[in-house]
């Protein structure tokens, strides 16, 4: 043992003088060793909790689910307390404000360091924690408290790729870059970042702590699963078609007919659970399919209630799902009775416009919010308490088109509609007030859709039958860009949000499902079929 010490010591540089912080140094030796000489399990070393409670039921229960599909250094070897020491840094990074990617660059760090063990004991010269930090990171308590280890990790990596740079760079090179070990076990973080990036994406799917955004309804819909794959629907004339990426941020399958409801409005949710629940409304039947296990297979159709105009899917802050349709007789809705669970009857709101058009959001403090627009008119409605009651309809706007509803970084709403007339939008100017409607130019009668970039940016998508456009704000919380052109007419357009943050554009014709997705974190692809033409949708 005394020799293996030895040539630990000889690995390193010579710490920097205690207390300064962190700075990046080629020259500097930032980490631990335990990632030269320690298996998955991690040395023999006392180690503390990351989580005060200890690990939960759903750590082990997620350790277990992904064990099978890993195949680096943890394959096999996660565990409920591993699992609570990824699930305290994910939880650092939502905190923080950034993205799933960034919490797969921290996992990955913990891995190569740590084997997420949050170390005791120091492994070389002062090094303690999940990223083995020495002495000049902090505290020793500071260095075992996963939310400030973390924390000082990304600090160092905002310092290393100011403005975000860190989404276009490999998440190998990130780690590595931060950590600075020799030049030779730069690869070994690389090895890591597949396997990181699904402990990632599983974790913050499953995470509470702030409202579960929804996805957007129509023609063309997409959710993630909980393992961060997206998966997409489309509405044809004769059913329901589907198709999800084969790997995180992938390629994708082939089109499968899923039957169901012709000619459908589509809406998709995430259970508390993780597993994606879809919801197909027809004129003539209301039918709905859900996966049988996060990231599984997809049950048969069942039936959820007759048939209407539009529909809208969001959660509750408590993870419990809420269902909106209209149809000639107004707005009305249904919803999960407990995470994950059984359902309410259909009730309806106390009105609503009839034949609406519908979108659902979550406020800063996870209420849900409904927008509803019809030819004539646009009404609003809200929770008047977080998973509580609703309020009666207000007058928000006069009639349209389209409608879809977004967040911005600091998680005011915000609202685009269209009509004759181009697009136009509106915003809260607080928590309970709101801007009035400001003309934004664009195309006429378009169908709308938007997304958030990886920085928090709201972008806006509109298609009709002639063109498509986009525009975006030009910083977080911002104004937006004059309207670009992003590619000719269709008929519905969806917007999905790979694993790494990337938009990815999904638009319809009479011809078949296009995508175009973001090839870095501001420029795109050309447009192509989605490994095959999909349904026709008219």
């Amino acid at each position: 043992m005394a020799g293996l010490w030895a040539l630990v010591i000889a690995m390193t540089h010579s710490p920097a003088s205690a207390g300064q912080r962190p700075v990046p140094d080629p020259g500097d030796r930032r980490a631990g060793v335990s990632r030269y000489f320690g298996g998955p399990q991690g040395f023999a070393i006392p180690t503390v909790p990351c989580d005060p409670a200890g690990p939960s039921a759903s750590d082990g229960v997620m350790a277990d689910q992904l064990n099978p599909q890993l195949h680096a250094k943890m394959a096999g070897y996660l565990n409920a307390y591993k699992m609570s020491c990824a699930r305290a840094v994910t939880q650092a990074v939502k905190d923080r404000g950034l993205n799933p990617r960034a919490a797969a660059i921290a996992i990955a760090t913990i891995i190569v360091e740590s084997s997420m063990n949050n170390y005791a004991q120091a492994v070389d010269y002062t090094s303690l924690g999940l990223f083995q930090q020495q002495d000049w990171w902090g505290t020793r308590e500071e260095r075992l408290n996963p939310a400030h280890a973390t924390n000082a990790f990304l600090d160092a990596m905002e310092q290393q790729y100011p403005g975000g740079s860190w989404n276009n760079e490999a998440i190998g090179e990130v780690c590595w870059h931060v950590q600075r070990p020799r030049e030779d076990l730069r690869g070994l973080y690389a090895i890591e970042a597949d396997d990181a990036t699904l402990i990632a994406n599983a974790l913050w799917s499953g995470m509470s702590g702030g409202p579960r955004h929804p996805y957007a309804s129509g023609r063309v819909v997409s959710g993630r699963s909980a393992d961060g794959r997206l998966e997409a629907f489309a509405a044809g004339a004769d059913g329901v078609y589907h198709s999800w990426q084969t790997a995180v941020n992938g390629d994708w399958s082939q089109w499968r007919f899923a039957g169901g409801p012709r000619n459908a409005q589509l809406a998709v949710a995430a259970n508390a659970d993780g597993r994606l629940e879809l919801f197909a409304l027809s004129d003539s039947t209301f039918d709905h399919m859900w996966q049988t296990a996060p990231s599984a297979g997809w049950s048969t159709w069942e039936n959820f209630g007759g048939g209407g105009h539009r529909l809208a899917a969001g959660n509750n802050a408590d993870g419990r799902i809420e269902v909106f349709a209209s149809n000639t007789n107004g707005v009305f809705h249904r919803w999960q009775t407990a995470p994950s669970g059984g359902w309410a009857g259909w009730e309806g709101t106390g009105g609503g416009p009839a034949d609406a058009r519908l979108a659902v959001e979550n406020a800063p403090d996870g209420r849900l919010e409904v927008f509803a627009l019809s030819d004539a008119t646009f009404e609003h409605l809200y929770q008047t308490g977080v998973n509580g009651g609703w309020s009666a309809w207000e007058n928000f706007g006069g009639g349209g088109h389209a409608v879809t509803a977004g967040h911005n970084q600091d998680g005011r709403l915000e609202v685009f509609a269209s009509n004759a007339n181009g697009i136009f939008h509106r915003w809260q100017t607080s928590p309970t007030a709101w801007s009035e409607w400001t003309g934004t130019g664009g195309i006429s009668n378009a169908e709308l859709t938007t997304s958030r970039s990886v920085d928090g940016r709201v972008e806006v998508f509109a298609i009709n039958a002639g063109a498509a456009k986009h525009a975006w704000q030009t910083g977080p919380n911002a104004a937006y860009s004059p309207w670009e052109d992003f590619g000719g007419g269709g008929t519905a357009v969806g917007a999905g949000n790979n694993a790494d943050g990337r938009i990815e554009i999904f638009g319809t014709s009479h011809a078949g499902v296009y995508h175009r997705w973001q090839t870095g974190f501001t420029t795109w692809s050309e447009w192509g079929w989605l490994n095959g033409s999909g349904p026709a949708i008219n």
